[in-house]
């Protein structure tokens, strides 16, 4: 079991003086330090506050969510039917496969406090659901003959595996048609749409949910002021990635599920909150391919076969969002701010995807930290810890995607062999930028930005800022500034590998 050094080293002791327990998944060689039980708070019984947001979620009239409901709009959650009840207001139906019909997701405010651990991936009897399940309850069964995941597994993996399909087009045919229909019937289950103005709470230090995504806001419906605090999320595991032999050239498996997905949401503040993989860490889970095509290693860990998604995406119209004081650990693909680089004039582009990160305990976590897209974004007084190898080894934390704006203060690394190159990616093209002028927004709205100050790398400065700019001339020195957008207190980098462990993620409020 690797542990990290310097502040780093001095934060997991935190972690692990407030913690209870240490579980080692994997292999000896895997980069798992702790997987935290938070603490329970003194004050468990009380229930945590709907109020308190800041970053860009205070603005535009602040984010409440539920505070006010009244007592018939207060509820108690221990199992999924109930939360899907809390959601919908009573007026749901819940089929005998778990999937959810009819009714009307309830806009009236509305607090739900999530007690103990509620998994997503269940059906009405409440009975935890496997693969197969989904095969057999949809047309990949039905239609197509396919028994069980070993049954489907198998067809599979021969009809796509790189030396028969290649890499110049994306899967069709009779198995991943199956695919799809397995797919689309776990969405049916573990994804649950979250209306407007309401607050999912944690009680005490044990609130959990696992295998699932809560999902703010569809493409044709928007939602607003949504709350969600003191709430461990785990392992929204998606049982049918899809292999994408066009992705990144070579091929990627891409998985479906966030554990958070702000997707036409405004108005949203995800504050103390625990976000891992779980269990069934990336590990578990190696390439399946056992061949080397035209030079290219498939056995390789860049072919992994990928179950989870980000943790907390924020595409589309997603805007006026702040992640303050949670913790993260053991996942890859963390933050997606804009999920394409062709800007809209109705999904992503520059007036929208403002987020605020702040506070936030990152630990073992390899990228998108955040990844930027249109948005403006600020990213202050975070910790990042790690190490650069291993299942999670610490990748690119900053991002600078297409039209993105990025202002980063005050944050620290702890990542002992990272070097100031390794703090950063820039993914910006000068016809995607054309191809959003061309919308009728300002040069300055399509421009991609970059800021940074007051960092720290292993407990020294860092500028992160100049040799960003210096590598890559599509990115400019920044043309906006939070503050004058909403007021913020920083507080020195040096501090925060002590401070940030105490306080970040479920259970410490």
């Amino acid at each position: 079991m690797r542990i990290v050094s310097g502040a780093g080293r001095r934060a997991i002791v935190m972690v692990l003086a407030a913690t209870a327990t240490l579980a080692g998944c994997g292999d000896d060689d895997a980069d798992f330090p702790v997987t935290p039980t938070p603490a329970v708070p003194a004050a468990a019984a009380t229930p945590v506050s709907s109020l308190g947001a800041d970053g860009w979620a205070s603005t535009s009239g602040g984010t409440t969510g539920g505070n006010g409901a009244t007592a018939a709009k207060t509820y108690t959650v221990s199992n999924r039917t109930q939360l899907v009840q809390a959601l919908y207001g009573g007026t749901a139906t819940v089929a005998a496969d778990g999937s959810v019909s009819g009714g009307t997701l309830d806009a009236a405010p509305k607090l739900i406090y999530v007690s103990g651990a509620i998994s997503l991936n269940v059906n009405a009897a409440l009975t935890e659901q496997t693969a197969t399940d989904y095969i057999r309850g949809s047309c990949a069964s039905t239609q197509y003959g396919y028994a069980d995941e070993a049954a489907l597994t198998t067809a599979y993996l021969a009809a796509y595996r790189p030396s028969v399909w290649g890499n110049q087009r994306v899967p069709t045919g009779t198995p991943e048609s199956a695919r799809v229909c397995a797919a689309q019937q776990q969405r049916r289950v573990v994804q649950l749409q979250i209306p407007s103005n309401t607050s999912i709470i944690g009680l005490g230090g044990d609130a959990r949910v696992t295998g699932g995504n809560l999902v703010m806001g569809t493409n044709s419906v928007p939602v607003e002021n949504i709350v969600v605090r003191n709430v461990t999320f785990e392992d929204s595991f998606d049982y049918f990635p899809q292999w994408d032999p066009t992705d990144s050239t070579t091929g990627r498996w891409n998985s479906a599920y966030d554990l958070i997905s702000v997707l036409n949401a405004t108005r949203v503040w995800i504050d103390h909150s625990t976000f891992s993989d779980g269990a069934r860490t990336d590990d578990r889970f190696p390439s399946v391919w056992t061949e080397t095509v035209n030079g290219v290693d498939y056995r390789g860990s860049d072919f992994k076969v990928q179950h989870h998604d980000g943790a907390v995406d924020v595409t589309r119209l997603g805007n006026l969002v702040t992640v303050s004081n949670g913790f993260f650990f053991n996942h890859d693909k963390t933050f997606l701010i804009g999920g394409t680089d062709t800007a809209s004039l109705t999904a992503e582009n520059p007036t929208v995807l403002k987020v605020t990160f702040h506070d936030n305990y990152f630990l073992n976590v390899r990228q998108r930290l955040p990844r930027v897209r249109f948005g403006q974004v600020h990213v202050y007084n975070n910790l990042y810890a790690g190490v650069r190898t291993g299942t999670y080894g610490f990748l690119s934390p900053l991002t600078v995607g297409q039209s993105g704006k990025l202002y980063a203060e005050n944050n620290a690394f702890d990542v002992p062999d990272a070097g100031v190159d390794n703090l950063y990616g820039v993914s910006v093209s000068a016809a995607r930028t054309a191809g959003c002028a061309a919308l009728g927004y300002t040069a300055q709205q399509c421009a991609s930005t970059f800021f940074a100050a007051g960092n720290l790398l292993n407990g020294q400065p860092v500028d992160v800022q100049t040799p960003l700019l210096a590598r890559f001339p599509a990115v400019t020195p920044t043309n906006w500034q939070p503050s004058g957008a909403y007021a913020y207190t920083l507080r020195s980098a040096a501090v925060l590998a002590q401070t940030v462990p105490l306080t970040a993620g479920a259970g410490k409020l």
